[in-house]
């Protein structure tokens, strides 16, 4: 088998109230596109079960305060912040998708699978270390690279976030950590929340050069991010040679999504995920790790995780062959010199 889909009915049971945007159905939307194309029953897939992630797995990447009070806070059902509410089995929810990309994660590094989906609710790339929001409670993506970081010695991990919404949560977390190279690509923080992710946001400390920022005006569609993954990302792979890349996997950049204004294709997240895993099995022998973020249109959401899946089974998308020269490429290119010479 190549492809594990990590998934439990229990990511249903995350129901932050009537009309919030990150609701149920995004989940039901996508296990029926994977099953309209027969992908979820596919010979080459297997649907694996998750188990809550512990105490202690949590707690390698947050406070230990901020962990209480999520569970407190869940118990009471108050809200985290405006737009991230909470039920009483929040705190349970919030463990098991932490545990679902923990699992997923494992399930690569061990060889079992050569590419691994977590379809985990709730998402988790706005969460810091003591305090969450923007509909996240934990950073599940930032819990399973420190957990692959301990048990399997990883040293150098590439997250690539292609939410719209820049993981201010990830990038707070690993800010200083040179081993783990974060790049983001996201709608200009002057247009979007969370308000973080310009390009002079490169790391500090040991951590400089490798916290990398793609913030895209709004409008911006293949061509855009197209130009950026072929003169960033696939020139700062070469460098960084990744033992692992972890997918923050959000589907809000598309054209429909409503939060955002963004204007990919459906298409673009199967070539997105090509370029990745041209270079996982250029570097490690195709590891790969998608999570599930954001994407809140249900027909566009199914359609991407469709596109990405076929991706991760073979299929091979092109970005377009439509070129265009962005300003913001040259700055990246400068703003970084002094650790990688793109």
């Amino acid at each position: 088998m190549k492809t594990a889909l990590v998934y439990s009915d229990k990511y249903l049971e995350h129901n932050p109230g009537m009309g919030h945007p990150e609701r149920p159905e995004r989940l039901k939307a996508i296990v029926n596109g994977l099953k309209r194309f027969s992908l979820w029953s596919s010979p080459e897939i297997r649907i694996v079960e998750p188990r809550p992630a512990e105490r202690d797995d949590i707690a390698l990447v947050h406070d230990p305060d901020y962990i209480s009070l999520v569970e407190k806070m869940s118990a009471l059902e108050r809200p985290i912040d405006g737009d991230t509410p909470t039920k009483k089995n929040t705190f349970e929810l919030a463990l098991l998708a932490a545990g679902g990309s923990i699992k997923a994660g494992e399930l690569v590094m061990s060889g079992e699978f050569k590419n691994a989906f977590a379809l985990v609710r709730p998402p988790g790339h706005h969460a810091c270390r003591n305090h969450g929001g923007g509909f996240c409670y934990f950073n599940n993506i930032a819990v399973m690279i420190e957990r692959l970081k301990r048990d399997f010695r990883l040293k150098r991990i590439f997250v690539l976030d292609f939410d719209a919404h820049h993981g201010n949560g990830t990038q707070e977390i690993f800010y200083a950590d040179p081993s783990v190279l974060y790049m983001s690509l996201h709608q200009h923080p002057l247009t979007l929340y969370p308000g973080t992710g310009f390009p002079d946001e490169i790391g500090e400390d040991k951590g400089r050069g490798f916290k990398v920022n793609v913030p895209l005006e709004p409008g911006s569609g293949d061509i855009e991010y197209g130009e950026v993954m072929r003169e960033i990302f696939v020139p700062i792979c070469e460098k960084f040679r990744p033992e692992l890349f972890a997918v923050s996997a959000g589907f809000d950049a598309h054209f429909d999504d409503p939060l955002t204004g963004l204007r990919l294709s459906t298409e673009a997240y199967g070539w997105l995920t090509t370029m990745v895993i041209t270079q996982a099995e250029k570097f490690c022998e195709g590891k790969v790790v998608f999570l599930l973020e954001g994407g809140y249109d249900l027909e566009a959401l199914a359609g991407g995780v469709v596109y990405v899946v076929r991706a991760m089974l073979g299929e091979r998308f092109h970005p377009p062959e439509e070129r265009t020269r962005l300003k913001l490429i040259d700055e990246l290119k400068m703003l970084l010199s002094e650790k990688w010479s793109l």
